[in-house]
């Protein structure tokens, strides 16, 4: 399945709507710095292509990558998903049933394959 890459509400109520994903998790990543291409979070870089090789497989998950602003955005103790989702630090994947979250994973307990397998199972 696919990583959908927005910001725009519409994609992300369709995780919460009538026909949500079989299997949605939404993905809180570091915006990407425009100096360098590249997320100015190590740990959301270091994160990256595992979290790819979960959600491109033909059978993967659905995820919804949601940028949580550059670095001085990020460290407002009043950032939207700071606030809103109660997102402490980043990359977080988030794992949504019924449109409520049942479970999350951060940053380098990601790269743990023991519980990135328990956390990916189908409840």
């Amino acid at each position: 399945m696919p990583l959908l890459y927005t910001a725009y509400p519409r994609v992300l109520n369709s995780f919460y709507g009538p026909s949500p994903p079989k299997r949605p998790f939404l993905i809180y990543y570091a915006s990407i710095d425009p100096a360098t291409g590249q997320m100015w979070c190590p740990d959301c870089r270091a994160v990256e292509s595992t979290v790819k090789d979960l959600f491109e497989k033909e059978d993967g998950p659905t995820g919804l990558i949601i940028w949580v602003g550059q670095r001085a955005e990020w460290k407002d103790p009043n950032n939207q998903y700071r606030k809103e989702a109660g997102i402490t630090g980043v990359p977080t994947i988030v794992k949504l049933k019924d449109g409520k979250e049942v479970a999350r994973l951060v940053e380098y307990n990601i790269l743990d394959k023991d519980k990135l397998s328990a956390f990916m199972k189908d409840d």
